[in-house]
């Protein structure tokens, strides 16, 4: 028995070597996988609260600071740059009767190993804030990159491109109607799905 162990350990060593080996391939497949599927089914949801709306609609109506942004913010890491602009008195064919919803893609620090242009579809949803639940009519749409948006989705030349969206995004009136403005605060939901 002894000598079979001292005669025999060095394929015993080396099958399990390559056992090991095998089992570190297999790993990293599965970990290659698991992140495909996360890539695949992973959505990037910002929030912005915009507090002290009959002000920022009073301005933009008197022509003073027509439009506000959110702060920037990554589609995931590494990601692409985005933006959301409003013009809470419209903008385009949107103006003096609308809220203008834009997406703005940004120069970001990711840029050059990113695949352009950007193609992930954009989900604005403009949110009811009704007490109760089952009364809520969220505002949703979506903006999905394509043929004619190449300028707005392609990599930034400058420090950001022109933004693309909702110049009539929701009247005046139908804002009011609802109660998508509580206590003078307004909130929109940006989500980033993959295509």
């Amino acid at each position: 028995m002894v000598s079979h162990l001292q005669s025999a350990m060095g394929l015993h060593l080396d099958l399990t070597c390559v056992k090991l080996s095998n089992t570190q391939v297999e790993l990293k497949n599965a970990q290659e996988t698991i992140r495909k599927l996360e890539e695949k089914f992973h959505t990037r949801k910002m929030i912005w609260k915009i507090n002290g709306f009959s002000k920022i609609k009073g301005e933009a109506k008197n022509g003073k600071n027509t439009k506000i942004e959110s702060d920037p913010f990554y589609t995931e890491s590494p990601g692409y740059k985005l933006k959301v602009r409003i013009y809470p008195n419209g903008h385009g064919n949107g103006k003096n009767t609308h809220l203008s919803v834009l997406i703005v893609v940004m120069k970001g620090e990711y840029d050059a190993i990113l695949p352009w242009p950007f193609n992930k579809e954009v989900t604005v949803t403009l949110i009811d804030q009704e007490e109760d639940l089952l009364k809520r009519e969220n505002l949703v749409v979506k903006l999905t990159p394509d043929i004619d948006s190449l300028k707005y989705f392609s990599r930034p030349e400058g420090e950001e491109n022109l933004g693309r969206g909702w110049p009539r995004f929701i009247s005046h009136l139908k804002l009011q109607a609802r109660s998508y403005v509580v206590d003078d605060t307004l909130f929109l939901q940006v989500e980033i799905d993959p295509l």
